[in-house]
């Protein structure tokens, strides 16, 4: 269970306007709600509006409305998290430009006839790829970031607006898709562990916990600070990231299958400006969590929803 920080927390508590989370059934959605629930306890139904575009979910206890029903929702302002986004795994689907641009179509219509206590709005470190044509996705996410950036300017509401590289922690919700994810799946299984990148891959992570709680704590002290990044306290490439996890998990080091040859392979880092974060953080009041601890906290949420994977 994810805990907010006792600032937030109490901060919450006391107040009696809503929240809205979008994007409900995805990971940091999914993470927000619990995370409130903790929070919020019995008030939680009543304070917080959950959205998703899969019909019928239910979060923490709360059903998730419609999205679109967004678009004709009146409220007092409200603390938004707005995490509905169509990811990069679905890039190829012929509408998805147009997808995304009418998720944030609505969300910037709610905001203008709403306003809002605070935004909260996860970018992305694909915005610094290319172009639209060559990466669709973090094209977009730049176009959000600009436009809801402007909006909150306009309107007057403080906006936190973060470039997001490499999660860690629960509610995960790909256990195929994240070299983290897949590194621990192999560890609880025995091993051995299987890298298929041939190169080097280099990452730093962050506990999504840590990047809630920075977001509303700057949120909740009416700050709109400047895009930042976020970055773990090291980079490490995922050759040791599989050591360390194992001796962690394991308590020994299991063996590690690559590529022949991927040492010669050009380097793939997807790493973000970590004096940016730490500053954001440090504004915050929040001391992210070590690398051991997102592993650890990684690998029990993957060990409790994934129970038939053949875990010991």
């Amino acid at each position: 269970m994810l805990r907010l920080v006792a600032p937030v927390r109490l901060a919450l508590q006391a107040a009696d306007w809503p929240i809205i989370v979008t994007g409900a059934g995805g990971w940091l959605g999914q993470a927000a709600l619990a995370a409130l629930a903790e929070a919020l306890g019995e008030a939680m139904p009543s304070r917080v509006l959950a959205f998703s575009t899969t019909p019928g979910l239910l979060a923490q206890g709360i059903a998730a409305r419609p999205y679109a029903s967004l678009a004709a929702l009146s409220t007092p302002p409200a603390l938004v998290l707005h995490f509905a986004f169509r990811t990069k795994g679905y890039a190829a689907e012929p509408d998805y430009v147009a997808t995304n641009r009418a998720l944030s179509a609505v969300m910037q219509g709610y905001l203008a006839r709403n306003g809002a206590r605070g935004l909260f709005v996860p970018s992305s470190g694909a915005v610094y790829g290319p172009d639209l044509a060559a990466d669709p996705y973090g094209a977009l996410k730049y176009e959000d970031e600009l436009a809801f950036a402007a909006l909150a300017q306009r309107l007057g509401f403080p906006a936190v607006i973060a470039r997001l590289f490499n999660l860690a922690g629960p509610y995960m919700n790909n256990l195929t898709g994240y070299a983290l994810a897949c590194i621990i799946t192999d560890i609880l299984r025995g091993g051995p562990i299987t890298l298929r990148a041939a190169k080097p891959v280099w990452r730093s992570y962050t506990h999504v916990g840590d990047v809630l709680d920075i977001a509303l704590d700057l949120l909740l002290q009416g700050l709109s600070p400047p895009v930042f990044d976020s970055a773990g306290e090291e980079a490490v490439e995922i050759g040791e990231l599989a050591r360390r996890a194992s001796r962690l998990l394991a308590g020994a080091e299991l063996p590690i299958t690559r590529p022949e040859g991927w040492e010669a392979g050009a380097p793939d880092r997807y790493l973000g400006d970590r004096a940016a974060y730490a500053a954001a953080a440090a504004q915050a009041g929040v001391k992210p969590r070590t690398l051991e601890t997102q592993i650890r906290d990684t690998a029990a949420y993957i060990r409790a929803v994934a129970p038939g994977r053949g875990f010991p």
